[in-house]
């Protein structure tokens, strides 16, 4: 897909280029930046998660968005050298070609992928809470094209399901033989005990060299981008957390933070010393507060914030008629012009003081309230481990999920958390807050 995208992009960028007949000497410019531009649009814009693939509205609407957006910084480039309304003409016409091509090689690509592309059959060792749960998450992700064949008890007899969905094979099994009938292309491995030496033998003979062996959390990441959570696998987490610390990665995450914060303040500065004047006018109290927020280790700092709600003598008309007010931009705390401020997440832009400060990274774990990480870490399993590096402004979980508050949902975003733990690069990192900040301009960042 995207070495087609590349091929539309750049043909129907050289063709309407010469048919309007535009400058030569920028032609090959123009064509890179629209090639360029594009990918990383379409890429910002979930166009490649081949996982979560599938022909709906909200993913032609997110191409289109994608498109558009890689005609934006060629527009501006035109302008730097002359006003021409041809420029208009050439960008339209490129715009609706290379939309109508990805969208039919998207629609011919979905087509292929549910009515020939073969399915990988999926064998599951093990018959518990674990077995189920990657089945359900294969299953529901249409696109992977795999099918659940059934489970395998093993011989822990633990946590055993009964469940009609998933066709069950009891011991004494002949795996060779079931996978040679079956034709099994993936064997996961759901136990929750170490598996003894009994079936770890009988799965040395019975596997195949070209049959693929996952163990339940790597087949997890690998489906749904998240971290799967329990004793084993948290645990191990931490020895490749701790043993892949380095000095290097420190320097250059440090040098990204600066770097990025310095940008965003100074595009930003503007939009914000706006908002902070009216702001105060609307109510006489200050632009800027701070709030207590939890960092690395669980480090208490004061993290700063541009307020977009009225002072706290103000009371809510749902208080006074005997409500609760929530933190959210329904509510009528919210100053009426900071609604869309708090939807871009321009009110989060003083964080960039922090992050300057070291207090705080540009990506990573998002930084929370005091209060809320007392709760959440009394409530849900493991949370504490994501103060194992600095909190932050934006985050994995942040351009997967969203804003959350009630415990499953952050529980959930736990999940995404410490899959960055596990990943994480500079690299990486780049492309999250790239992402983070479309996200932010559309006004869909958590």
């Amino acid at each position: 897909m995207f070495t087609f995208d590349l091929i539309i992009l750049g043909l129907s960028t050289t063709f309407w280029y010469g048919f309007f007949q535009l400058p030569q000497n920028l032609k090959i410019v123009t064509v890179i930046f629209v090639v360029l531009t594009g990918l990383i649009s379409l890429f910002l814009k979930a166009n490649y998660k081949i996982r979560e693939f599938n022909n709906t509205k909200k993913n032609t609407y997110l191409l289109f968005e994608g498109v558009i957006f890689s005609q934006i910084p060629v527009f501006i480039f035109f302008l730097l050298y002359f006003k021409h309304l041809v420029v208009i003409k050439f960008l339209f016409a490129n715009l609706i070609t290379i939309f109508t091509g990805l969208k039919l090689y998207r629609l011919i690509f979905h087509y292929y992928l549910f009515n020939f592309k073969p399915t990988k059959n999926v064998l599951i060792i093990g018959n518990n809470s674990y077995s189920k749960l990657i089945a359900d998450e294969i299953i529901n992700k249409k696109a992977l094209m795999m099918n659940i064949v059934g489970f395998v008890e093993d011989f822990s007899q633990e946590d055993i399901i009964e469940d009609k969905s998933y066709k069950i094979y009891k011991q004494p099994v002949d795996l060779s033989k079931l996978i040679k009938e079956k034709r099994i292309d993936i064997v996961v491995i759901a136990n929750k005990q170490r598996l003894n030496d009994e079936l770890l033998s009988a799965l040395v003979l019975a596997i195949p060299r070209h049959v693929k062996l996952y163990r339940m959390p790597d087949m997890y990441e690998m489906i749904t981008g998240k971290f799967f959570i329990d004793k084993q696998s948290v645990n191990k987490l931490f020895y490749d957390f701790m043993n892949k610390r380095s000095i290097v990665y420190d320097v250059c995450k440090r040098i990204f933070d600066i770097v990025s914060a310095l940008i965003i303040i100074s595009v930003t500065f503007p939009i914000l010393f706006y908002v902070g004047i009216r702001v105060k006018m609307a109510d006489g109290g200050k632009a800027i507060y701070t709030q207590n927020r939890i960092g690395k280790g669980g480090k208490v700092f004061k993290c700063y914030k541009l307020r977009t709600m009225y002072s706290n003598d103000y009371i809510p008309k749902n208080v006074q008629q005997g409500g609760y007010a929530q933190n959210q931009d329904s509510d009528d705390r919210v100053i009426p012009f900071c609604k869309f401020v708090r939807k871009a997440r321009f009110d989060e832009i003083p964080q960039m003081i922090n992050i300057l400060k070291g207090e705080m990274s540009i990506v990573g774990p998002r930084t929370e309230w005091e209060d809320l990480v007392k709760l959440y870490s009394k409530e849900i399993p493991h949370y504490i481990c994501r103060q194992w590096t600095k909190t932050a402004w934006t985050g994995w979980a942040q351009i997967n999920q969203g804003h959350c508050i009630n415990n499953d949902d952050v529980a959930e975003k736990l999940q995404y958390d410490l899959y960055y733990l596990k990943h994480r690069n500079v690299l990486w990192e780049i492309g999250i807050l790239i992402k983070a900040v479309f996200l932010a301009l559309g006004g869909r960042h958590g």
